[in-house]
């Protein structure tokens, strides 16, 4: 892996997100790219819009609100924070501001980006009433390589929980994982699936060879009942755990988020979330 990119909300910086980027930039050797944006409720230039199916030119822009100065002095603070921290890690870095579209330029960005690290509490509006934000969930769908979700708080991966369902996406994340993070290859990998019956004996012996290439210590366990319920209450008594979810998992993931906590699990997950496409 030689990119990763950390996307950064400049209204809601974490630290712990920050640490974890540079932690996996250090065990992979990467790059890191700090990608920092801002929500305004006005463009940077002038735009025609319309109202009742007549045209105007919105001529406030972002530039003309009183707050622009001080969310510029802020988001320069925050890049200031990203850049000292990865500088005393030793950490290379390289950090861009991004003004007008982010969701634009961050895909853009993800073209030849080998991992996006997303801080979990980004959002491109000023409270969140969603979980994942609306922005979350588009960045989930439209990148273009494997997405992390930070953790609330950071701690080294000890173990790869792979959430399996025996569709083609679930495999497809296992394998996305391995090839991206080989470097994680002494943590203990755990394949857990919701079903009433264990995994078939044909099916778990490919598993079963398959992670002993990529793990020195690899595990199958199956959560009886087909609840979602259960799953969730599996994955939070987890910990310096790695969640890995395919594509099917990005329905799951809201509810994820949702479960146990009304108050928004999104803003204390306690592991990353590891999702990718099929």
């Amino acid at each position: 892996m030689e990119k990763i990119l950390l996307v950064v909300c400049g209204a809601t910086p974490t630290l712990s997100a920050i640490n974890f980027a540079c932690y996996l930039s250090d065990i992979t050797r990467s790059r890191l790219t700090g990608l920092f944006f801002e929500k305004d409720p006005y463009a940077d230039k002038p735009e025609i819009k319309k109202v009742y199916g007549m045209p105007y030119v919105e001529s406030i822009t972002s530039r003309d609100l009183p707050e622009y100065g001080r969310k510029t002095r802020k988001a320069e603070d925050h890049i200031r924070l990203f850049e000292e921290t990865c500088d005393e890690k030793g950490i290379p870095a390289y950090s861009k501001y991004i003004n007008g579209p982010a969701l634009e330029d961050i895909i853009e960005e993800s073209r030849f980006a080998d991992l996006i690290i997303a801080d979990a509490a980004v959002s491109d509006i000023s409270k969140i009433q969603e979980a994942p934000s609306p922005f979350l969930q588009k960045l989930l769908i439209s990148a273009q390589c494997p997405v992390i979700i930070a953790p609330s708080s950071f701690t080294p991966i000890e173990e790869i929980v792979f959430c399996y369902d025996g569709s083609p996406s679930a495999v497809f994340a296992m394998k996305q994982l391995t090839y991206t993070l080989p470097e994680l290859g002494e943590a203990r990998a755990t394949v857990v699936q919701i079903k009433e019956e264990e995994i078939k004996g044909d099916e778990k012996k490919r598993i079963t060879n398959w992670l002993s290439k990529h793990f020195e210590y690899a595990d199958i366990t199956t959560i009886k009942g087909g609840s979602e319920k259960a799953l969730f209450d599996y994955l939070l008594r987890k910990q310096h755990a790695l969640v890995v979810m395919g594509a099917y998992g990005r329905n799951m993931v809201s509810r994820l988020f949702r479960h146990s906590h009304a108050d928004l699990l999104i803003k204390t997950l306690a592991y990353p979330v590891f999702i990718t496409h099929y």
